[in-house]
């Protein structure tokens, strides 16, 4: 029916007002219209089933004319023809939400570092729909709030952030986080102002009356918490809300693995090629740097240069033992040495024994003599 069937977000707020309005005149119940303000999808349509079950009841009741059945009949099936553009209108925006979230999860494809995926992540739960979003980062068991977002309120976003960042959540204290953590499953918390295991501080600060949590799991544990409230279309949250942004997080899992693994990728070229320098600075000592390129064509390319090509004991070490005595000259430490090799402080240790072994060193002052000796220089730190 073409004038039943709401044509824009407006007509369909009028038409449900005006179906539980005519409904309420008729039956006498007068609670059916909601209170003004905002259209909320999901409370109408609860609504307009109330008005189709109290108008049914009536058509089935005994002492009712023609004309009355006649009128009732009439408004039960505008009732549900609203009832069913409403229902429509909750559908689309639900499948519109789904494909919000894939285009959020292709926007953060661009990202390439771990600070700044965190930092977009609200930004992104905020374009979904939420008016405040909040990721945490989970150590151990406490959840400290990385970033946020609140929609055009500066203010709300950087004191959710302090707050949670100065105090902690802490699983086990926060019933719902601790659920979402041990079960990886995201949660809807309906009574936030009300529940004595919330996170206190966060929750009078925003003020939120319900909430979804996600769990961010990456590398095969939960690393992160993902929150959000009132949705700009109702106001609050529901479960397609825990469901969304639990589908969200589950993308945003993938993202970090892949940021994760680029920044190691990253370190990994670093730190090889700090190794390729300083071989090469010794090789440049030893055999003397390479002059400027001629202008006759070059000959073919001469074989690798081997370990064993250099001035001896230094040929005797090994690609590792060249790597450690790098860091001994440039004055490191077995602790700084190993954290820039991605090794443990044992095995830097015995990496130092067989270095002055090989090279006659009673200490490391020796061997960095030495190496000045035989190279005429000692190599700069690495960096």
């Amino acid at each position: 029916m073409d004038d039943d069937v709401p044509a824009d977000r407006h007509q369909m707020h009028r038409a449900v007002r005006d179906a539980l309005a005519r409904t309420a005149e008729l039956t006498r119940e007068p609670g059916l219209l909601p209170a003004r303000g905002a259209l909320d999808l999901r409370l109408a349509d609860a609504a307009l089933h109330t008005a189709e079950r109290l108008l049914a009841a009536r058509l089935a009741g005994p002492g009712t004319d023609d004309e009355a059945q006649r009128r009732l009949a009439a408004l039960l099936i505008a009732v549900q023809a609203v009832r069913g553009s409403v229902r429509q209108a909750e559908l689309s925006r639900r499948s519109a939400a789904v494909g919000n979230v894939r285009e959020a999860l292709h926007r953060l494809q661009s990202v390439t570092t771990l600070a700044e995926l965190v930092q977009q992540v609200p930004v992104e739960a905020g374009r979904l729909g939420y008016r405040r979003a909040l990721i945490s980062r989970l150590q151990g068991g406490d959840w400290t709030a990385q970033a946020a977002f609140a929609d055009e309120d500066p203010w709300l976003t950087a004191e959710l952030v302090r707050i949670g960042s100065t105090s902690p959540g802490r699983l086990g204290r926060e019933l719902p986080e601790t659920e979402v953590v041990r079960r990886r499953v995201p949660v809807l918390v309906r009574d936030a102002q009300s529940n004595p295991r919330v996170h206190r501080e966060l929750v009078t600060l925003s003020g939120t009356r319900c909430y979804v949590a996600a769990p961010l799991v990456a590398r095969g544990e939960v690393v992160a918490l993902v929150h959000a409230d009132q949705h700009q279309d109702s106001g609050t949250v529901d479960s397609f809300d825990r469901e969304l942004l639990g589908l969200f997080a589950e993308g945003l899992g993938l993202a970090f693995e892949r940021v994760y693994c680029q920044e190691q990728l990253r370190a990994l070229r670093n730190r090889l090629e700090d190794q390729a320098r300083f071989v090469g600075d010794v090789l440049d000592g030893v055999l003397g740097p390479a002059g400027p390129p001629e202008a006759v064509p070059a000959p073919p390319p001469a074989p690798p240069v081997s370990f064993q090509q250099l001035r001896w004991p230094l040929s005797e070490l090994t690609r590792r033992e060249l790597d450690v005595l790098q860091h001994l000259c440039a004055g490191e430490s077995n602790a700084e040495a190993a954290a820039k090799l991605y090794v443990s402080v044992e095995t830097v240790k015995t990496h130092v024994k067989s270095v002055l072994r090989k090279l006659g060193a009673a200490n490391r002052a020796e061997a960095v003599a030495l190496v000045k000796e035989l190279t005429g220089q000692v190599p700069a730190p690495s960096r």
